[in-house]
């Protein structure tokens, strides 16, 4: 028995109703789809030419800067990536291969820790944001 050709709105009216296309061929017709719904046909094994595609430019959300919350802040979901170059006794180096060591997650924690205990001690200014030198009188 000969497979029934399909056309992509087809497939996709088959795909949404839970079927699968195994049993048709595909021809493309020069009709657009949606982008979601090319997405639909490529998960299922179907590459939709791009000439195809038709993306509804006014429905698309072009902000890059998503909204910072309180949650965000409260919850540490900011970071910010420092990235620094230090140099290590051979000894330390050697312990740090040796002992399988996830440098960057040790060195977050020492920092979480420094400033936590510093701010718990009062070594911070009263505005909370650079250490006090130690030679600073009160």
């Amino acid at each position: 028995m000969a497979k029934q050709t399909i056309n992509q709105q087809k497939a996709v009216e088959l795909l949404r109703g839970g079927q699968t296309l195994g049993d048709y061929d595909m021809r493309f017709n020069d009709d657009k789809v949606e982008a979601l719904d090319a997405f639909l046909l490529r998960k299922n094994g179907i590459a939709l030419p791009d000439h195809l595609v038709f993306y509804d430019e006014d429905s698309i959300d072009f902000e890059d800067d998503a909204d910072i919350t309180t949650e965000d802040v409260e919850h540490e979901k900011l970071v910010q990536v420092l990235r620094a170059e230090i140099a290590i006794d051979i000894e330390i180096a050697d312990w740090v291969s040796q002992g399988n060591i996830n440098v960057n997650q040790l060195l977050s924690n020492l920092m979480k820790d420094f400033y936590k205990n510093a701010k718990a001690t009062s070594m911070l200014n009263p505005d909370n944001k650079m250490p006090r030198t130690l030679h600073q009188t009160r």
